[in-house]
């Protein structure tokens, strides 16, 4: 099991949401509109072309599929296939991954020192 740290947000994230500090996850949908997954939330955006190539661009995030994005810095471990977010307050989120995904998570955290030591 890989442990890396994490951190719980202490603002509202509906009325100050920071995609990079309050999103485990998100997924594109059409026009523009994307949802940020969260510890206990969904927020819906639409955000303008230069604001989405900028997000995409973040290398905090890494691509899953087409349009899903995983936020490596909101990743607590990876264990059976799975990638886990954990929040004190609403317990463990996960998302399945393949192996082959997994060890690629695994390598960009190990290489990026996100390993809780």
């Amino acid at each position: 099991m890989l442990q890396v740290s994490s951190a719980a947000p202490s603002r509202n994230v509906y009325e100050e949401f920071n995609p990079k500090l309050d999103a485990y996850y998100f997924k594109i949908g059409d026009y523009g509109l994307i949802s940020f997954h969260g510890r206990n939330y969904t927020i819906k955006k639409r955000m303008s072309s230069a604001d989405k190539a900028k997000l995409l661009s973040d290398s905090s995030f890494y691509r899953l599929t087409s349009n899903f994005y995983v936020n490596l810095d909101k990743i607590t471990h990876i264990e059976n296939q799975a990638l886990y977010f954990k929040d004190k307050i609403s317990g463990d989120k996960c998302i399945p991954v393949s192996r082959r995904t997994q060890e690629q998570i695994r390598r960009l955290l190990i290489k990026m020192n996100h390993i809780a030591i």
